[in-house]
């Protein structure tokens, strides 16, 4: 009778933390793949989009800005709440931290730290965000550009 339950009671605690595992496991997903570049857009200066910028021109051509010139990339494995900095040009940091993921989206939260700025972005797969981070300055401005799942 106890060799029951023994058995019984290890089968109980077999399952108790099972149970208990699952959720760990799924709170360490390993996030997403995430390509973010650092843009500079002019105002002055000849029509112009860098070639490897070509996929962003429907959104660059919408903005007051007419030359485009890439200035850094980043390529990460973004995990949850775990930001990346980016460097701009001018020695400010940009901080990127990927908030959610669901099936067909992203959200992000993207600061500035020394403009103490701060936006959330939900981006779908297979898009990507331009979104300005640093105020225009001599009619020159930097922008990132976000893409999840590459």
């Amino acid at each position: 009778m106890t060799n029951l339950w023994k058995a019984a009671a290890a089968t109980g605690a077999l399952a108790a933390a099972a149970l208990l595992a699952t959720p760990a496991e799924a709170a360490a997903d390993p996030g997403i793949p995430v390509r973010i570049r650092v843009l500079k857009g002019s105002r002055q200066g000849p029509p112009a989009v860098a070639p490897q910028l070509r996929d962003l021109g429907a959104q660059l051509s919408a903005t007051a800005y007419v030359r485009w010139d890439q200035a850094g990339e980043v390529n990460a494995s973004m995990d949850f709440k775990k930001p990346v900095n980016v460097g701009l040009p001018d020695g400010q940091q940009v901080v990127v931290t990927l908030l959610e993921s669901r099936k067909d989206t992203a959200t992000f939260e993207v600061q500035v730290p020394a403009s103490r700025t701060q936006s959330r972005l939900t981006i779908a797969k297979d898009k990507r965000i331009v979104h300005q981070v640093t105020a225009e300055r001599g009619g020159e401005a930097y922008f990132v550009s976000i893409r999840p799942w590459p």
